[in-house]
């Protein structure tokens, strides 16, 4: 609990959220409410597999203040506040139709279930990429945050996986509408594939307290 490199006044405190039994999918960082010795913290919040765990059980946070803080008698600090996460239970994977990879292709879904949740994806660009080394990318247009997808796979005509990481992406919002784009590299050229999109299951909204004291331990 510190100000990295002292290059500005206040406290700095990074808390590690758990989820239990349930995974960890979204966090609303204009909602939390935190105060670290009675002052106001903000939280610096980076979306992305940057915060959570592999096995999104997990959600690191950090806050800081930039007001002076009040420490009790015993020379710690008291955490205290609330801080809105989502939830999910697990995980329900869809199939497109096979995909010809074509600028502007549709990812069709024709054995969505009803009610079920599925973005918009679109063949923005595909081919060698501009930069670096590597052999084949896709770059999807979508209509839903990517982070908000539990996760995006990819099958032959085979019906065997083929081997894909996801590279860079982005979300662009105005005025309540907003659009978004995703990269995925291949280790070989593709021109028919199927998409497997996963979405989050049992989705909850929840509010964990925080109530906690911290401080330095000095050497006896």
């Amino acid at each position: 609990m510190f100000k990295t490199y002292n290059s500005d006044k206040g406290t700095g405190v990074t808390l590690v959220v758990n989820g239990g039994d349930k995974q960890l999918i979204g966090f609303d960082s204009d909602k939390a409410v935190l105060k670290v010795g009675g002052a106001t913290a903000k939280c610096h919040f980076f979306s992305g597999d940057a915060s959570y765990s592999k096995d999104h059980k997990s959600l690191r946070l950090e806050f800081s203040t930039a007001g002076k803080t009040q420490a009790e008698s015993d020379g710690t600090l008291k955490i205290t506040g609330d801080i809105p996460v989502t939830l999910a239970s697990g995980k329900e994977e869809t199939r497109s139709e096979s995909l010809t990879v074509t600028t502007d292709a549709e990812v069709k879904f024709p054995a969505a279930k009803p009610g079920s949740s599925l973005p918009t994806l679109k063949v923005k660009s595909s081919g060698k990429p501009k930069y670096g080394d590597g052999v084949f990318e896709i770059e999807f247009s979508t209509d839903r945050r990517p982070d908000d997808i539990a996760g995006i796979r990819f099958y032959g005509k085979d019906g065997k996986e083929l081997e894909a990481h996801r590279g860079s992406s982005g979300w662009t919002s105005f005025g309540g509408h907003g659009s978004g784009e995703m990269t995925y590299s291949f280790k070989v050229p593709v021109t028919d594939l199927v998409v497997a999109v996963e979405n989050w299951t049992g989705r909850e909204e929840v509010r964990v307290k925080v109530d906690l004291s911290a401080g330095l331990a000095a050497p006896k």
